[in-house]
């Protein structure tokens, strides 16, 4: 029986079969209406059009806990139909990821849906940081081994989670949250550029594609924003930093939008000047103080969770820190990681990342998947004949 993975992620899916890792798809996890035909698209449909100017979200999401069911059956009915996986649920086994401290009253309505509304055969289900932990034996290890603690720093959409693991078990006390996330950063970047150069404010899927082509973490901001003072994209200043973004005229050619360069055809095409905003946006991982949030910075968070975890774990945990999530794709954010917790603690700090933090968790379910999860896994009659409220307390036993 094939093996569905699902990392049901607030701002995208990645779904595919576990034994065919060819299958993975990313699918935008929302409902988007167009501001001027007002058609609805549903998740990767929206690829389909061109008219992308001013898109209106509806997210199964608020707040990064899954409350929209009506909106995420949408997205569950277009990446199990025949136009995307193809898959049958009855004969499939689901691996599904959820939030950290997840709600019990949404995991009860998720075993409900899954079980009983889609009749899958069984049931896996934990937090992604659950899941990425399973990779740290291939980032650190070479595969040959998992370590015995492991720290996972999930950038995610909506919050980046800090989440200790000792024997591939959460360690609850330690388990620390920032509510900074990529949404974040692109309304930073939104304000930003409305206020310096284009009015952007209504368009988040513009702005987010630019933030993950231009933005990037900076390893001494005092001296990159000091290189960058007077500059404005490529035309003033000679800051190498400064580029221009060419923004999209929603043809078929140029949809999304590009980097300009040298050979770059711009003529009747508008340019949004970046420079110091490149770097600028990110260090609200660091410091959230400067977008009105009095929380600590991840690095700060980090040390915070291991302190809060007996001491004997702490120069393991320092040692085995590993980031993922969408948003841990910027460049230098892991050296940049790496640099402030080491000034935070006398303990030799490490920090590790995939090619592609987006997919980790992916990634730790199909290993999971094809390893083995024992009693782990729960079976449809399984659930049937225990009931909602234990098969919750089934699953939190395993995370």
């Amino acid at each position: 029986m094939q093996t569905l993975v699902l990392d049901n992620g607030s701002f995208a899916i990645k779904c595919g079969y576990a034994e065919d890792p060819a299958s993975l798809r990313t699918i935008p996890n929302s409902v988007m209406r167009t501001k001027r035909s007002k058609r609805m698209y549903i998740g990767d449909l929206i690829d389909a059009t061109t008219d992308l100017s001013g898109l209106y979200y509806r997210s199964p999401f608020e707040r990064g806990y899954l409350v929209h069911w009506d909106v995420e059956l949408a997205v569950w009915d277009r990446v199990i139909s025949s136009d995307v996986l193809a898959c049958t649920p009855s004969e499939t086994n689901l691996v599904l990821t959820e939030p950290v401290n997840n709600l019990h009253q949404i995991q009860r309505s998720l075993d409900e849906i899954v079980f009983e509304e889609y009749q899958f055969a069984s049931l896996v289900r934990a937090p992604a940081s659950r899941f990425s932990m399973l990779t740290a034996s291939d980032l650190i290890y070479n595969g040959k081994l998992l370590p015995q603690c492991v720290l996972v720093v999930d950038v995610g959409h909506a919050f980046t989670h800090i989440v200790p693991y000792c024997n591939q078990r959460q360690i609850i006390q330690g388990i620390r949250r920032v509510d900074v996330g990529g949404r974040l950063l692109t309304n930073y970047l939104k304000e930003t550029v409305s206020f310096r150069y284009w009015d952007m404010m209504d368009e988040t899927f513009i702005m987010n594609i630019v933030k993950e082509k231009c933005c990037f973490v900076s390893q001494d901001f005092k001296r990159d924003i000091e290189a960058t003072r007077g500059c404005i994209g490529r035309r003033k200043g000679s800051s190498s930093l400064g580029l221009e973004y060419v923004l999209p005229d929603f043809t078929t050619n140029n949809k999304h939008g590009f980097v300009l360069d040298d050979q770059s055809d711009i003529s009747d095409s508008q340019l949004l000047p970046l420079c110091n905003e490149r770097f600028a946006i990110p260090e609200a991982l660091f410091y959230p103080m400067d977008v009105g949030i009095e929380q600590a910075g991840i690095h700060q968070a980090v040390e915070q969770a291991i302190n809060a975890c007996p001491l004997e774990m702490h120069r393991l945990l320092f040692a085995n820190i590993i980031v993922t999530g969408g948003s841990a794709n910027m460049p230098g954010l892991s050296e940049r990681l790496q640099s402030e917790i080491q000034k935070l603690t006398a303990y030799k700090a490490r920090v590790f990342t995939s090619s592609d933090p987006m997919f980790q968790a992916w990634q730790g379910a199909c290993k999971a998947a094809a390893e083995g999860v024992g009693d782990w896994r729960l079976t449809k009659g399984q659930y049937e004949e225990m009931g909602a409220e234990r098969a919750i307390l089934h699953y939190t036993t395993y995370i």
